[in-house]
């Protein structure tokens, strides 16, 4: 578990906490030139007093011996962790919202080799987390 220090001061804002877990597939396709995508499965639960990062996604097995992929994999994972980063940062600055209180537990990622890219991951990550906390599907309080 890797414990991320919020842009905000705690104490002294009203928190957006996550209440309830949420499950996403976060998708992200690129349309230009040949077809890239990138699938991102994760999970979003309650945790009090903190935001936390965990990764419990493998390689998937079809990618086992590929030297390009099992080089790229740790990367791909410190991008999905950069991307939750930016999203809470960007959601205090740019939107005053306080988020925490929760774990994002990345659970798989579905990698098609010659077409995923690192950064469609890193782009699928920040798109589902702004539909699970603008649509509420965490279901959250401010506290």
């Amino acid at each position: 578990m890797i414990w991320i220090n919020p842009p905000y001061e705690v104490g002294k804002v009203s928190i957006i906490t996550v209440t309830e877990l949420a499950e996403k597939q976060a998708r992200y396709i690129r349309q230009a030139g040949a077809e890239h995508y990138a699938i991102v499965d994760f999970v979003i639960e309650p945790c009090q007093g903190h935001i936390g990062f965990k990764n419990e996604a493998l390689i998937q097995d079809d990618l086992k011996g590929n030297k390009e992929w099992e080089q790229l994999f740790p990367i791909l994972i410190c991008c999905i962790y950069d991307a939750l980063k930016e999203f809470i940062q960007n959601q205090y600055h740019e939107r005053n919202l306080a988020i925490g209180n929760f774990i994002f537990k990345l659970m798989s990622l579905k990698i098609r080799p010659g077409d995923s890219r690192v950064m469609d991951f890193k782009i699928a990550t920040y798109i589902g987390l702004r539909e699970i906390f603008e649509n509420n599907e965490a279901k959250s309080s401010t506290s």
